[in-house]
């Protein structure tokens, strides 16, 4: 499996104390998204600019640009175009450095268990192992073949997912809690925006509403995009057609945490100011769906 990052994390990606895994590859395209490394299925060349010099790349395309940091250093750049036709990737093979590395690396589903299992004793707090990404059902098979093994084993599992694999409702047996973003509920302004529709998304929330012992749904909140006044009366309309004991809702405050990574990717973070939203916009979103009967929880 490809993974792009892995470590621990307390109750944000689900109960208790978990261990995070960060699968590569994305079927969406969020303009927003704070993990751009995990977009593209194969992976993508990352940059750190303090350590980026001539000496990482045999082949030129690394270059002093004539600039220098406040430092006085010269600083390099990378040239991504000469980058795009080579094959060696010798800057990978023939060193270690935080100049340039591959944003992800492979780990076998053997690997994977055996780390969960020799990790058990740190899952205090009802916690367990939790996938996400990049979208975690892109590697969809090796998920499900994971989750059976982890629950085999006993230990707690949950996915943070879009919800648009046609086949998400194959690991609902071998899941404990559903971690479900809903972006929109207007396939047209999804689709315009993020390069897909929400139809399949809204389709499985349903889905695992209706049988799913534990869902949890997510809406990143995003100025222009999805928190003018219509969007949110479809939100709480969706919301109460899904709702019941075994469902929560959480709003999630737009950031940029993950603006300096898309430079590193070589990719334009296009988000502006406008798409920041208030605590009390958040607030007041939350509060309607308590006023509705239904559970909001935060995590």
């Amino acid at each position: 499996m490809k993974i792009f990052q892995k470590g621990f994390n307390y109750s944000q990606d689900g109960p208790g104390n978990r261990l995070v895994i960060h699968l590569q590859g994305c079927n969406m395209r969020c303009p927003w998204c704070a993990n751009p490394e995990g977009l593209t299925a194969g992976g993508i060349l990352m940059t750190d600019p303090e350590w980026l010099v001539p000496a990482l790349c045999p082949h030129g395309a690394v270059q002093e640009s004539g600039q220098t940091d406040r430092n006085g250093k010269s600083v390099c750049e990378l040239d991504r175009k000469q980058c795009a036709g080579c094959t060696d990737l010798a800057c990978i093979r023939e060193g270690r450095s935080r100049g340039l590395k591959w944003s992800c690396e492979e780990m076998s589903a053997d690997g994977i268990v055996q780390e969960a299992v020799g990790s058990s004793m740190l899952f205090y707090g009802g916690g367990g192992v939790t996938f996400t990404g990049g979208e975690c059902t892109m590697q969809f098979d090796e998920l499900k073949e994971v989750l059976m093994r982890l629950q085999e084993a006993g230990i707690n599992t949950a996915i943070e997912s879009n919800a648009a694999h046609p086949r998400l409702e194959e690991l609902f047996p071998y899941v404990d809690e559903l971690i479900l973003d809903c972006k929109h509920t207007d396939d047209r302004r999804h689709k315009a925006v993020i390069g897909a529709g929400c139809g399949q998304t809204l389709a499985n929330i349903r889905k695992a509403a209706a049988v799913h012992p534990y869902v949890h749904v997510r809406v990143p909140l995003i100025g222009g995009f999805n928190d003018d006044a219509e969007s949110i009366r479809g939100f709480l309309t969706f919301f109460e057609e899904i709702g019941g004991d075994n469902v929560s809702f959480e709003v999630l405050r737009y950031h940029e945490y993950g603006r300096k990574k898309w430079a590193e990717c070589g990719l334009t973070y296009t988000m502006t100011a406008a798409a920041k939203v208030t605590p009390e916009e958040v607030g007041r979103f939350a509060d309607m769906i308590r006023a509705r009967g239904l559970i909001y929880r935060k995590t």
